[in-house]
């Protein structure tokens, strides 16, 4: 095979001559591992277009004519009359011996008028047989790792995996669920790294998929692309990197904290003190007690005012002002919305419950249901037909590729609902007032987009809505658009410590927009490949809190809390009607009955938590920045079987941080009701330190690390460097 070979700082990549193909790619640091898995069919890009409302494909491999040139710095591959249409393309590759990744640019000359919805590039396909441990590393939800990643792990490269359709959701795109622009695949001797310098908000499909013989990881640029020509606006960047995934997160987070996104939160003027003083998420659901279950109204928080005197109860026990959720009372139903009010209890007592938590010093807030309309409710029989058409909602409705309306998947058994456009005046008016409502109420807290997971903008391909007939770049700007809005209507109302939130980590293109982010963890040894890759990235700049999340029984509401804390989340609970705290495996509800786990327990694993980050811990778990673990050893393992299943969880969890100005700090949380006693060697923290210990009480001490560190029953400890 004819090959031209780059060299980069620290890689050889090798390209077919006559395809443009890249079938090689071999790191400096482990010269004798191939990255690359070729194959003959692969091509070096994809176009996919609609035409009558189908998708279709060119590849480079239906070009007529191909010339690839080239030398050690850079190659330009072209490629003419693609499928036999005036469609051309020309990519390039630069590398050099002082730069770490090659660089890769594409120029799309788009003469036949076709409506482009995205270009695949580069084409690369990795190699399941690296040896060793391995890992797939992507920035989904919170961070996912696929540890030794076969062909069932990965969902199969075709079209359809490429497409926006119902079926796949409404937003695991970038900017949204993706949260960053970036992919990494790694074994114990090197890795690949591809990753995106887009500074703008361009939409993206960043995926790794299967790919005969190998993972394809891939990103498709959507949208954008002119019935012209048009030269990518950012680069594209591959090359390798030694260590595991905190290496690669790294190599983004140095690029990532220095774009316009990334004021830390120590320098932002837009998030109030309340919130900086971490007041923990308790949430109250005035009806139902599932969303998959019957929707009745709770005797025990309607009115609303009955639910003070068991916040009280919340309150004295943690030792802390409260931030209460109220969740679920819409008119129709749980969830319903835009048809949502009068709330249920009535307008009256929810002020007034408001009114008086925050003569206690507390926030409320709600979380909502975002830009979907939905039609109806199985469990109390809405039926939201009349309103939808009353309002004329068909106009909101976000539009498939064929331009039938965009209907949801995940609950449409219950719930059935059609995603709503952002690019929409009637969409964002209908969210306003929405919002301006909330705020009537005294809410503070306020979670609108908590269905556009990550904030998210749907996408939409309606051809007569105030946009481009594709998704693309306009999402984030009607996204920007619509949180200015409410801010804005906060100011006109005089309420000036209103903070928003997202459901789902808030991508980074909207860090600077959002004060919050609703993060649910999922605590190590859970079996869940998620990792704190969000908090890695981003701790610094938003405040996370963790009301809800995922962990066993019956120590669910200890062990998450427990979580929350070390990754830098603001603690929480759901509460239930007697005033205890819901302590099931469940990322939001589950029925009250039976009830499991010690309500002592959860709350004052909430308690030490809230008043060692809101303490001696607020620099680094507050305004800190993870950094990779220290070496934390003889951690006991505690092994149980509940419910025909068997967990065994780390009686410690434990991470590391720095603080603005500098200093080390190792957070280590004991969720049992036993004292722990772990080694920590750590050179980053000196030999001299300081224990804060958040237990009975709160107290300080100096330690000596060559000791044993002890971190009592349902406490945590904050070891700072001297």
């Amino acid at each position: 095979m004819d090959l031209i070979r780059l060299t980069t700082a620290c890689d050889t990549l090798g390209f077919e001559r006559a395809t443009g193909r890249l079938v090689s790619l071999r790191s400096h640091a482990a010269p004798e591992q191939e990255f690359i898995a070729a194959a003959a069919e692969h091509p070096a890009f994809v176009i996919q277009y609609l035409e009558d409302g189908t998708y279709r494909q060119l590849t480079s491999r239906t070009a007529e004519t191909v010339e690839v040139t080239g030398e050690a710095t850079g190659l330009i591959a072209r490629y003419r009359r693609l499928g036999g249409r005036e469609v051309h393309v020309t990519f390039t590759v630069q590398a050099s011996a002082e730069d770490r990744f090659s660089r890769w640019g594409i120029t799309v000359e788009n003469g036949a008028g076709l409506r482009i919805t995205d270009v695949q590039f580069p084409f690369v396909v990795a190699s399941y047989d690296l040896g060793g441990e391995r890992a797939i590393l992507r920035p989904l939800i919170m961070g996912d790792l696929i540890r030794n990643p076969e062909p069932d792990h990965l969902s199969p490269d075709f079209p359809f995996a490429w497409q926006f359709h119902p079926e796949h959701g409404d937003s695991l795109h970038y900017p949204g669920g993706t949260f960053a622009q970036f992919l990494a695949y790694y074994n114990d001797r090197a890795g690949l790294y591809l990753a995106c310098n887009d500074t703008a908000g361009y939409v993206k499909l960043i995926k790794a998929l299967h790919r005969e013989p190998g993972i394809r990881l891939g990103v498709a640029h959507v949208g954008d692309w002119p019935q012209g020509t048009r030269t990518l606006e950012y680069e594209v960047l591959l090359g390798s990197f030694t260590g595991d995934w905190y290496a690669a997160a790294e190599l983004y987070r140095t690029w990532s904290l220095e774009q316009h996104w990334a004021t830390p939160l120590h320098r932002r003027t837009d998030i109030p003190a309340w919130l900086l003083d971490s007041p923990p998420y308790i949430t109250v659901r005035p009806q139902g007690v599932l969303d998959f279950g019957p929707v009745h109204p709770i005797e025990e928080f309607l009115p609303y005012e009955k639910i003070i005197p068991l916040l009280e109860q919340v309150a004295e026990r943690v030792e802390s002002p409260l931030a209460a959720i109220i969740m679920g009372w819409e008119r129709g139903g749980s969830w319903v919305y835009p048809d949502c009010f009068p709330p249920i209890g009535g307008d009256e007592s929810v002020t007034h419950f408001t009114r008086m938590a925050r003569e206690r010093g507390w926030r409320v807030g709600s979380f909502c249901n975002g830009t979907r309309w939905v039609m109806a409710h199985a469990w109390n029989g809405y039926d939201g037909e009349a309103y939808f058409r009353e309002h004329d909602g068909q106009k909101t409705v976000c539009r498939q590729p064929s331009g039938a309306l965009w209907n949801e998947y995940w609950d449409r058994t219950w719930r059935p609902s059609y995603a709503c456009c952002l690019g929409v005046e009637e969409t964002r008016k209908i969210a306003r007032e929405f919002v301006r409502r909330l705020l009537g109420w005294g809410l503070e807290s306020i979670q609108f987009f908590d269905q556009n997971c990550g904030a998210a903008t749907f996408p939409c391909f309606a051809e007569d809505h105030e946009h481009a007939p594709v998704p693309g770049r306009w999402m984030h700007d009607v996204m920007a658009e619509i949180i200015d809005q409410f801010h804005a209507e906060a100011a006109a109302l005089g309420e000036t410590e209103v903070i928003h939130s997202t459901e789902q980590p808030a991508n980074e293109m909207c860090l600077q927009r959002y004060q919050e982010c609703d993060v649910r963890v999922y605590p190590p040894g859970f079996g869940s490949n998620a990792i704190p890759l969000y908090h890695y990235l981003y701790h610094e700049c938003i405040i996370m809190q963790g009301g809800m999340g995922e962990s066993p029984e019956p120590y669910h509401l200890p062990i998450r809390n427990a979580c929350n804390l070390v990754w830098g989340e603001i603690p929480g609970a759901v509460m239930i009607g007697d005033g205890t705290l819901l302590n099931k495996n469940t990322g939001n509800w589950a029925p009250w009955e039976p009830k499991v786990g010690n309500n002592d327990h959860a709350l004052e694993m909430i308690r030490t938590a809230t008043a060692l980050r809101r303490g001696p811990g607020k620099d680094f778990l507050v305004f800190g920045r993870m950094q990779p673990p220290a070496d934390v050893s003889n951690i006991d393992t505690v092994t149980w079987e509940w419910q025909t299943r068997v967990w065994r969880i780390p009686a410690v969890f434990h991470a590391e941080w720095t603080a603005p100005d500098g200093r080390h700090g190792v957070v280590l949380a004991n969720w049992t009701d036993a004292d722990r006693t772990v080694t920590l060697a750590d050179p980053r923290l000196g030999g001299q330190a300081t224990a804060h210990v958040s237990g009975p009480k709160l107290s300080r001490r100096s330690v000596d690390l060559s000791e044993k560190i002890t971190i009592p029953a349902l406490g945590c400890v904050l070891v700072e460097g001297g």
